[in-house]
C-alpha cells in the first residue's frame, strides 16, 4: 500500500524556516491508532498530520510517536493547507473555510486564496481557560531554570498556570536572550513537584529575536534535550489566555506576534489576536503562512 505525504514548513516567513509537519493522505485506506503511531515515529517530527476524505466522523488526525495528539496551531495550519489544496474546503469567494472539533469544541479555519495556492491562514477558537496565580517564588523558578532572579523579577509580567486545552506554567523574562539561555534542572524540578503540577512550561520576553514580533517564546520539559526548541502552536491559547488575564490589558481587540527559534535553529513566526470583553469568553485567532517542502510515499505493508 502506497501512502501519499506531504511535507510542510508552517509558521514560515521563507523556505526551510518554521514547524516540519508531515501530512499524510489516507484517502480511503484506514489505519488503525497503532499503525498511525508507527508511521509518525517514521517521519521523526514532532507530530504528523492524517487526513482521510471519505472519513465519517474525523477528517483529519494527529498523532507523534507515543500516540494521538491535541490538534496544535501548527497541525490545524497543516492539516488547512492540504485540505485546502485537495478541495475539502468550502469554498467563500476570496478565502475558504474548514471546520474542526476538538473536545466538543468547533475550530473554524479560514484559508485565504493565493495565484499559486493557499494563501495566510487562520483560525479562530472561543477560550475558557483556568488561572491559577499561586506559583513557587522566583528564587525557586530562577533555580529550577538555571537563570539570575533578575531575568525573571524585573519583568512586568508575573508567573502564571493557565490551562485551556492542558496546564501550563507561564514564566516571564525580561530578554529572549535569558529565554534562550535557561535550561531545566532536574534536581531543582524534583523539589518542586509537589508545587507544579504542570511538566509544560513556557517561557517568554518582549522582544523578538528575527525583529518581526513583540514577542520570544520557548517551550521547556524534561522530556526535551537541552538545545531542542519545539513548536509553540500547542500552547498559545494558553498564552492568549495569559496575556488577556493582565490587569494592564484593556477591553478590546488585541494584535501580537512571536517568534520562536533561536539564531542557529529554525525560526517560527505566529501571528494572534484576541478579543478581551468584560464578562465574557476570549475569542481569538491565530494564523501564520505554510510553505510546501516536498512530496513522496510511504510505503506501508
Amino acid at each position: 500500500m502506497a501512502l501519499a505525504y506531504s511535507l510542510l514548513d508552517v509558521f514560515a516567513d521563507s523556505p526551510f524556516q518554521g514547524v516540519q509537519v508531515p501530512v499524510v493522505w489516507l484517502n480511503g485506506h484506514t489505519l488503525s491508532d497503532e499503525h498511525k503511531q508507527a508511521l509518525a515515529s517514521e517521519f521523526l517530527q514532532t507530530e504528523t498530520v492524517f487526513i482521510d476524505p471519505t472519513s465519517q466522523g474525523e477528517t483529519a488526525s494527529v498523532y507523534n510517536s507515543k500516540g494521538r495528539c491535541l490538534f496544535g496551531a501548527h497541525t490545524i495550519l497543516a492539516a488547512s493547507y492540504m485540505a485546502y489544496e485537495k478541495g475539502l474546503v468550502t469554498d467563500k469567494g476570496k478565502y475558504s473555510t474548514l471546520s474542526f472539533t476538538q473536545q466538543k469544541q468547533v475550530i473554524d479555519s479560514f484559508i485565504d486564496k493565493a495565484d499559486d495556492g493557499p494563501g495566510a491562514i487562520q483560525f479562530s477558537r472561543t477560550l475558557t481557560p483556568t488561572i491559577d496565580r499561586y506559583t513557587p517564588e522566583i528564587t525557586q523558578l530562577a533555580a529550577m531554570l538555571n537563570t539570575e532572579e533578575r531575568h525573571i523579577s524585573f519583568s512586568k509580567y508575573k508567573p502564571m498556570v493557565v490551562s485551556v486545552d492542558h496546564p501550563v506554567l507561564i514564566i516571564p523574562f525580561t530578554r529572549p536572550e535569558h529565554v534562550l539561555a535557561a535550561s531545566l534542572n532536574a534536581e531543582r524540578w524534583a523539589d518542586l513537584a509537589g508545587h507544579v503540577y504542570t511538566p509544560q512550561l513556557f517561557l517568554f520576553a518582549p522582544g523578538s529575536i528575527t525583529g518581526q514580533t513583540q514577542f520570544h517564546g520557548r517551550l521547556l520539559n524534561l522530556d526535551l534535550g537541552r538545545d531542542v526548541i519545539p513548536p509553540i502552536g500547542s500552547i498559545m491559547p494558553e498564552f492568549i489566555a495569559y496575556l488577556a488575564e493582565q490587569p494592564d490589558t484593556t477591553p478590546g481587540t488585541h494584535i501580537f506576534s512571536i517568534d520562536r527559534g533561536s539564531l542557529t535553529s529554525r525560526k517560527s513566526i505566529l501571528h494572534a489576536e484576541f478579543d478581551k470583553r468584560p464578562g465574557r469568553e476570549v475569542r481569538c485567532r491565530i494564523g501564520g503562512h505554510v510553505i510546501k517542502m516536498g512530496v513522496g510515499e510511504l510505503l506501508y505493508p
